[in-house]
């Protein structure tokens, strides 16, 4: 049986540490349990982990009881309690007493009144696969892989498993190297698919991957620079110098702009007047090695060239929608390390609020260095990002990686900036 007490305090004797599951960063709100370092053991939030790994949890006040149900699992059915002493709690997986030696650290109950439990316990009994990162104080965990439900077996064909066209379909989708999200909630990268077992994916995950190919194949592998040359858009990396010119930038914008102020009329909206970023977007860029004419294009992605049409408004600074999550601030989110003389957020705002433009670029830029590289900050650089913290470092290089991460599921997130916004750049 597994039992445990509320600890009076957990923070003095805890470092908070990350999780990472499936090579995504899990994002625990910051008024929220963190995952924790305890005497020696890493605990999770049983909730946070547990809903983050695909499963169901119910608490059930009357017996005290935390019961945790899993795709796999056909009942919810929770046994009666044997014993029920003063302040225990039964943790329950799939209709089965989870049981834990007091060796592995015994779960508790914080005073945010969150379920604390050792990850080793938790992750396992989901049958995942858990490592501890000491050098960056990161939990990673791999979910096990979902087999299909067996289907009928064809009569004397048997299960032949994918078609010679589903294989056609799956080396083609390889070839683009881009990043998927897969129907059990992990990204990986196309080019993975040559070295997977096929056979177990179900007509479901192959039709999603169908859709997948259809997608990407409208902007094609590769695209012409101005030059002749041809690149190949999975290889066009977040780092490097800027191809587009300052001017290039200005005068792709200055073309769009009258096609915007149309559409922002049929809308019944009011045209907003387009800053001048594109020097800002290059120098800042440049600083941090990041190709600056790119991030330019990505903001008028993200801001619809930017009129704002989402939740973010142009007083904000803020050009990527950096913490626009969907749901508005309370005005006490963490900064998480950025200098508050740069960034703050205002209760019943959407994403957070930068000082000035530049300060709004910067941490545009800086959450793309997050994303490209597990190198500090470049020297003398101060942080205004305030999700970088929250970014796994270096997990996606290049434009393309973007996909599935940056933007979920983002399919042809990094293929459109590349293609619909920095090709029309280059061109002029």
């Amino acid at each position: 049986m597994l039992v445990f007490s509320v600890l009076p305090s957990d923070a003095a004797a805890a470092n908070e540490v990350k999780i990472v599951i499936d090579q995504t960063p899990v994002e625990i709100p910051s008024d929220d349990q963190p995952a924790i370092v305890l005497n020696g053991r890493t605990f999770v939030p049983l909730r946070v982990i547990s809903e983050n790994l695909g499963t169901t949890v119910q608490w059930i006040p009357e017996t005290r009881q935390v019961a945790i149900l899993t795709d796999k699992a056909t009942s919810s059915i929770v046994p009666e309690r044997s014993t029920k002493e003063p302040g225990d709690i039964e943790i329950i997986v799939d209709g089965k007493v989870l049981k834990v030696s007091a060796a592995e650290g015994l779960p508790y109950i914080t005073s945010k009144s969150r379920t604390m439990v050792p990850f080793r316990v938790i992750s396992e009994a989901l049958g995942c696969d858990v490592q501890w990162k000491q050098d960056s104080q990161t939990v990673e965990i791999k979910k096990p892989v979902q087999l299909p439900t067996p289907a009928e077996p064809i009569p004397d064909i048997g299960n032949s498993g994918p078609s010679q066209e589903d294989v056609a379909m799956l080396k083609e989708l390889a070839g683009y190297q881009t990043n998927i999200k897969m129907l059990d909630g992990s990204v990986i990268n196309s080019k993975d698919l040559l070295n997977m077992d096929v056979s177990v994916f179900s007509s479901e995950q192959l039709k999603r991957l169908k859709t997948y190919l259809d997608q990407v194949s409208k902007y094609g592998p590769t695209i012409k620079m101005p030059d002749g040359k041809v690149i190949n858009t999975a290889e066009l990396s977040i780092f490097g110098p800027s191809v587009a010119t300052v001017d290039q930038l200005r005068a792709w914008i200055a073309a769009e702009t009258p096609r915007m102020q149309a559409k922002m009329a049929q809308l019944n909206r009011e045209f907003v007047r387009i800053p001048d970023l594109a020097e800002l977007y290059i120098e800042i860029g440049d600083e941090y090695g990041i190709r600056g004419d790119l991030a330019f294009c990505q903001a008028a992605k993200e801001t619809h060239y930017w009129q704002f049409t989402g939740d973010v408004q142009p007083w904000q600074n803020n050009y990527c929608g950096l913490w626009a999550t969907g749901s508005p601030c309370t005005g006490l989110e963490s900064y998480n390390g950025a200098d508050p003389e740069f960034i703050r957020f205002e209760e019943g705002v959407h994403g957070a609020i930068f000082a000035t433009p530049e300060a709004g670029v910067e941490a545009h830029i800086q959450h793309l260095y997050a994303y490209a590289t597990n190198k500090p900050l470049p020297e003398g650089k101060v942080l205004i990002d305030p999700r970088y913290s929250l970014v796994q470092k270096g997990i996606a290089p290049t434009w393309q990686g973007l996909n599935a991460r940056w933007a979920v599921p983002g399919t042809t997130y990094g293929q459109s900036i590349i293609h619909d916004y920095w090709k029309a750049a280059l061109n002029k």
